[in-house]
């Protein structure tokens, strides 16, 4: 009769466990963000990936810095004011929102950038700590969403996968 006892014991355990786990874990795939079919996908501005190779020398507070401007023609001051810009490099196979800091042992860079009035949208990489020296074949991409739209994406637009898939990106 013990082991009977035990054995229920040990079972009910097992199954308790077992369905909390699940529960947990869930068997659910996760689902891709919907695919914006409904929004007017021809109000949202895309640049093409551009190659950063023309940089500039300068300082930012007393930080060594480069600076280098995209010369892209769709950006205006207007177009600006009424829309959400956002901005993603792509370092080898990494692609980030802008802004972000990368660490290594012998360098803290911070990766940003700046629309001035000239509306030239300008990539700028400072040197944080240590030895200053930005990734070699940078390239930069950027996406114009005007802010009626920009408040109602169920997008999360710091995952550029998410971006690329909502709005129908190539790469």
């Amino acid at each position: 009769m013990k082991h009977i006892y035990k054995f229920g014991v040990l079972t009910l355990t097992i199954s308790v466990s077992l369905a909390w786990v699940l529960n947990c874990t869930s068997f659910n795939e996760v689902q891709p963000p919907p695919q914006l079919a409904n929004f007017d996908n021809f109000n949202i501005i895309t640049s093409e990936w551009v190659a950063a190779d023309q940089w500039v020398a300068t300082s930012v507070f007393g930080l060594p810095a480069r600076a280098c401007e995209m010369n892209q023609y769709r950006l205006t001051n207007d177009l600006l004011e009424k829309s959400q810009l956002y901005v993603y490099s792509k370092i080898g196979d990494n692609i980030r929102p802008l802004p972000f800091t990368t660490n290594t042992s012998t360098a803290e860079i911070r990766y940003d950038y700046t629309v001035p009035k000239s509306s030239q949208l300008r990539i700028v990489t400072i040197g944080l700590k240590g030895k200053f020296t930005p990734a070699e074949e940078q390239k930069y991409r950027y996406v114009l969403i005007p802010n009626s739209l920009a408040k109602k994406i169920p997008v999360n637009m710091g995952n550029y996968d998410e971006v690329k898939w909502a709005f129908h990106l190539n790469d």
